[in-house]
């Protein structure tokens, strides 16, 4: 992609590393001003110097926040809102796996937390910026990082938090459908207005995250690291839904792509699950849209290139 990205605000996810990081770095050498969202500071710092050593024209901004919390994903949200009055593109890429099930402080799986209901929230907070930016443009973007393991596992609409059958895969795969189905609704509630939502599954990369899904991914991941895509690879369909002309842009509205090419889904991410997941989702995300009683002080940081 070599369009030219000036006076676009682009906000990515998880960019401190693998797919998310090389995204930021096309997005910024192209020109745009580029939120880059991650849970370390000293990572994210990292990361900051990484891109620019490889020479940006863009702005580069850190912002940090623990994206398994939805108290500080929504602190985090209204952060982005206010820097950012108009927003052309949101990349929800930030995601993870888990050895074991476990519990965030609020009570949500933590995959489950983190995956799905963290760029939910996200997304619905950051819905205006989006729409101002449909305005002013014709179109903008959200773009989700699905994977092929949404086909592991269709969703248990009475137990999506996995009291039950925890395994890591289950629950990773779960995420990636919730993410699928969450870009689809996404544009059927949104795209007359000109939200363009996708997903896609960036392939087997070679990224940190096999090493968090315990024994058996670790394993998994050593036998088929010789065999993985790089990042660069991996990051391609991302750029790409966030970067493509006009027309290319539109007829990405709410499908799934796997190397930039429209590809099928799991019988079971049916366009009710959509609907039923959202409204769900929804309802466990709306305690955290208004301000917290007790304000936690800012964990954000803005250090612009």
């Amino acid at each position: 992609m070599t369009a030219d990205l000036r006076d676009r605000n682009i906000i990515v996810t998880g960019g401190n590393s693998g797919i998310g990081r090389v995204a930021c770095l096309d997005f910024a050498r192209r020109g745009a001003t580029v939120s880059l969202l991650c849970r370390d500071s000293a990572r994210g710092k990292e990361a900051l110097k990484w891109i620019r050593g490889h020479g940006v024209s863009g702005s580069i901004i850190l912002y940090v926040a623990d994206l398994s919390s939805l108290a500080d994903t929504a602190r985090i949200a209204r952060v982005l809102a206010k820097d950012n009055p108009r927003i052309d593109v949101l990349c929800n890429n930030a995601g993870g796996a888990n050895a074991r099930r476990k519990l965030t402080a609020e009570g949500f799986e933590t995959t489950l937390a983190t995956n799905h209901l963290s760029g939910f929230l996200l997304t619905q907070m950051l819905i205006p910026g989006l729409q101002a930016a449909a305005a002013a443009n014709g179109s903008a973007r959200v773009v989700f990082t699905s994977s092929l393991g949404h086909r592991n596992s269709p969703l248990d609409f009475e137990d999506l938090n996995l009291n039950t059958g925890y395994s890591t895969l289950r629950a990773y795969g779960r995420s990636k459908l919730m993410n699928l189905l969450t870009a689809r609704e996404l544009y059927r509630r949104h795209g007359s207005a000109g939200i363009i939502a996708s997903s896609f599954h960036p392939g087997a990369v070679r990224t940190p995250i096999w090493g968090k899904g315990g024994i058996l991914a670790g394993l998994l991941g050593l036998v088929m690291y010789p065999f993985m895509r790089p990042v660069e690879k991996g990051a391609e369909t991302l750029i790409w839904l966030a970067s493509s002309d006009e027309s290319a842009a539109r007829e990405a509205q709410g499908k799934y792509f796997v190397d930039c090419r429209q590809a099928d889904v799991a019988a079971f991410a049916s366009d009710a699950a959509g609907a039923q997941l959202w409204q769900l989702s929804d309802q466990l995300v709306a305690p955290y849209r208004e301000p917290q009683p007790a304000a936690q002080a800012p964990q954000d940081e803005a250090t612009p290139a």
